[in-house]
């Protein structure tokens, strides 16, 4: 096995940790053992902490087809979801559902990794090649993703069950050698992908984060035909399958349960936009629980349409998302991060209402809506909601991105502060001193 502390000796391969196969169009292997990944989640007693989601989209970032929406005789939460891809997704995140086409015309180069991203408020000072395995040799040309080669095999025993296809590759349980710890192992097949320099800017984002709302990454591994990437279990599915479940006439989760969700959402992207990371498809499908139990903590998945952008950065142009939850200014080709911020308030309306703030029986047709950025609160399922939830989502809503609110301001909303515990008469009162100081502040400007 290589030892990074021992760079200049020549490598010593156990029979069993590198595939014969692989030895053999390797050839003789005589390299330093330099670290591809910084900075990797930490690890404990040197194993891997618990990671990400079971399930997350990679993207071939082909070219930009129109969008198929379901038709308007649907149910309008059976539409939140739309049938057609831009590109081929996996579909892994349960063996029944479909995820939602997310378009992908980006042409944003991938990030080495051994460029330096951000610095979380983790030490996450090992390298990659002591999270996945000792057992690793460097060849950038076999393993352009990572960059060494390694045998998951070592380290993991894969299940024959597979817990979920794609077109990408397959999902099975692993379970970890000496802890005997069960994870989820998702292989991806790279003569499937297009754009491998997208597969890595993924997972080296992955490698940088570490948040309780957002998957986590485990363990790595790449041999020459594949990369498997080890996430934690989720048990308790999508926030999609669960709005599906829960939608009547009157709505769908009650406040306090949809101020729950959102908060840690909010707390995921505010986490994000801080250390530089817009994530640019968040929706439903992409929100996974923990466990079954009605009040699980859920989490953020699928980087597949991430990028790195900070605050000052030139505008970004490309149109990626789903067509749903895209900003008016992203449509456009000229956005920052905020379409994050509208994706979530698009996400709270859902969750509320049942069904999505802008539709229409094609594509065409909501991006049209989303563009004129009109909606309305029909009292059939907002009757019974309170004016800090509709104020709230005016707020993530706003078309104008300069006026919009971002994920610290939308945190601080009475909404949110209030959702889990207060009444809504309590809301509705405090809604009312909050416009009386918007409108004070509003006079005191123009009598300046």
């Amino acid at each position: 096995m290589i030892f990074p502390d021992r760079a200049e000796e020549a490598v010593a391969i156990h029979s069993g940790d590198i595939l014969r196969s692989q030895l053999e169009m390797l050839g003789p292997v005589a390299v330093k053992a330099e670290a591809p990944l910084p900075n990797f989640p930490p690890t404990h007693d040197g194993l891997p902490l618990a990671g990400l989601s079971p399930s997350y989209a990679y993207d071939a970032l082909h070219a930009l087809p129109a969008f198929t929406a379901l038709p308007d005789t649907m149910s309008p939460s059976a539409r939140c979801r739309s049938k057609s891809r831009v590109r081929p997704e996996e579909d892994i995140m349960t063996a029944k559902a479909k995820h939602t086409a997310s378009t992908s015309a980006s042409t944003t180069k991938g990030s080495s990794f051994h460029s330096s991203s951000f610095h979380d408020n983790t030490n996450n000072n090992n390298s990659f090649a002591s999270v996945s395995s000792l057992r690793s040799v460097k060849n950038k040309e076999l393993c352009p993703v990572t960059g060494y080669l390694s045998d998951i095999s070592v380290d993991y025993q894969l299940s024959s069950t597979v817990l979920g296809k794609g077109h990408y590759g397959c999902v099975r349980e692993c379970t970890h050698r000496v802890t005997r710890k069960r994870y989820a192992c998702k292989s991806i097949d790279k003569s499937k992908i297009g754009r491998l320099d997208h597969l890595q800017r993924e997972v080296y984002l992955l490698s940088k984060t570490n948040h309780p709302s957002i998957m986590r990454m485990v363990d790595c591994y790449e041999d020459p035909h594949h990369v498997h990437i080890v996430t934690e279990k989720y048990t308790g599915g999508e926030l999609f399958d669960r709005i599906i479940e829960n939608t009547a006439e009157e709505g769908c989760f009650s406040e306090q349960r949809a101020a729950s969700i959102i908060k840690s959402l909010l707390e995921s992207v505010a986490y994000l936009h801080k250390n530089g990371i817009v994530h640019r498809d968040i929706k439903p499908e992409n929100i996974l629980f923990e466990t079954k139990d009605e009040d699980s903590a859920i989490r953020l998945i699928d980087f597949g349409l991430s990028r790195k952008y900070k605050q000052g950065d030139k505008l970004m142009c490309n149109p990626v998302g789903t067509a749903y939850y895209m900003s008016p200014e992203l449509l456009r080709g000229k956005y920052d991060h905020g379409c994050d911020v509208w994706s979530v308030g698009t996400v709270a309306y859902i969750l509320l209402a049942g069904y999505p703030p802008f539709n229409g029986n094609e594509d065409p047709d909501i991006f049209d809506a989303i563009k004129k950025g009109s909606f309305s609160f029909p009292s059939k399922a907002w009757g019974n909601k309170s004016s800090a939830s509709k104020d709230f989502i005016k707020c993530l809503l706003r078309k104008d991105p300069r006026k919009r609110f971002n994920a610290e301001e939308a945190l601080c909303h009475p909404w949110l502060q209030i959702g889990n515990a207060a009444p809504v008469k309590r809301q509705d009162e405090l809604m009312t001193r909050l416009q009386s100081i918007r409108k004070s502040i509003k006079a005191i400007r123009v009598s300046q």
